[in-house]
C-alpha cells in the first residue's frame, strides 16, 4: 500500500489540477480579505477574522468534487485502476489510498486557506475574538466533516467509470446537498411572527400575526436532523456558530464514513472493470 501512496502522491504533485487547487485556495483567501478590508474602511464593519476563516468550509464541498471527480477520473480513462491489479495490488488498498490521497488534498487546501487568512488577515482586523478552545473545536469538526465529504464523493468517483459522469454526478451531489442545506436552514431561521398591515377605521396600522410558514415542533425537527446528517448543514452550521449540540455532528460525520466507505470498498470489489 506504500507503493501506492507514493505513486499517487507523486501524480499529485505533478498534476495541473491540484495546483489550480493550491492557487483557487490562496486566491480565494485574497479575495475574501480584500472585500471585507474594503468593507471595513468605506462602512466602518466590524469583521471577525475567525470568521473568514471558517467561511471557505461552506463551498469546499463543490471544489471536492470537481477535483476528485477529475483526479480520479482519468485513473479508469488511463487505465489506470486495472493496471494497478494487473500488478498485483488489492482492490481495497487502491480505493483507501485514493480516499486517504483526496481527504489529504482537501485538509491540505482549508489549511492553506487558513494560513492565508491568518497571516493577512489578522493584522488588518485583530486577532482572534472567540476562545481558541472553540476555535480549535470548530476546526476539528469542519475537518471530520471534509473526510465525510471525501468518502462520499470517492464512492461515486471509484464506482464509477466514466470521467465526465462522475464529474456531473459528483457536482450535482455536492450542488443537492448545498440547495438542501440552505432550505432546512431557511425553515429553521423562519420567524414565529411576521408583521401585517390591516385597515383599521380609516387607517394603516401594522399587527404581529403568527408566521404561517413557521415550521411545527416536528417539522422542526425533522430539518435540524436533515441538517445534521447533511455535510453542507454541518458546514453551515460550523461557519454560522450556530450548532447547538456541537458534539452530535462528529458522530453523523463518522456514519457518513463508516457507511460509504464500507459501501464503497464492498461494490468496487464486485466491480468488473474493462
Amino acid at each position: 500500500m506504500l507503493r501506492l501512496f507514493n505513486a499517487g502522491f507523486t501524480r499529485l504533485c505533478k498534476n495541473k489540477l491540484f495546483w489550480l487547487l493550491t492557487l483557487f485556495s490562496a486566491c480565494l483567501a485574497i479575495f475574501m480579505i480584500y472585500t471585507q478590508y474594503g468593507n471595513m474602511k468605506n462602512y466602518g464593519d466590524t469583521i471577525e477574522v475567525e470568521q473568514l476563516m471558517l467561511n471557505y468550509s461552506t463551498m469546499i464541498g463543490i471544489v471536492m468534487a470537481i477535483f476528485t471527480s477529475l483526479f480520479l477520473g482519468v485513473e479508469y480513462s488511463d487505465g489506470g485502476v486495472r493496471n494497478k491489479i494487473s500488478i498485483g495490488h488489492k482492490r481495497i488498498h487502491i480505493y483507501v489510498s485514493n480516499l486517504i490521497i483526496v481527504t489529504i488534498t482537501s485538509i491540505f487546501s482549508y489549511i492553506l486557506f487558513f494560513i492565508v487568512v491568518a497571516i493577512i488577515g489578522i493584522p488588518l482586523f485583530g486577532t482572534i475574538t472567540i476562545a481558541i478552545s472553540k476555535l480549535l473545536m470548530l476546526l476539528g469538526c469542519i475537518f471530520i466533516t471534509i473526510i465525510a465529504y471525501s468518502s462520499i464523493i470517492t464512492f461515486f468517483a471509484m464506482l464509477i467509470s466514466n470521467k465526465t459522469i462522475t464529474a456531473i454526478c459528483c457536482l450535482l451531489l455536492a450542488f443537492g446537498m448545498t440547495t438542501t442545506a440552505l432550505v432546512c436552514f431557511n425553515k429553521l431561521e423562519a420567524p414565529k411572527t411576521i408583521q401585517e398591515a390591516i385597515l383599521l377605521e380609516g387607517e394603516t396600522k401594522i399587527k404581529e400575526v403568527p408566521n404561517p410558514k413557521y415550521p411545527s415542533e416536528e417539522k422542526r425537527k425533522v430539518y435540524q436532523t436533515l441538517l445534521d446528517v447533511n455535510p453542507a448543514g454541518q458546514m453551515f452550521q460550523l461557519v454560522g456558530k450556530t450548532v447547538t449540540n456541537l458534539n452530535i455532528l462528529p458522530i453523523y460525520s463518522l456514519g457518513i464514513i463508516v457507511v460509504f466507505t464500507g459501501t464503497g470498498l464492498v461494490l468496487f470489489k464486485k466491480k468488473e472493470l474493462k
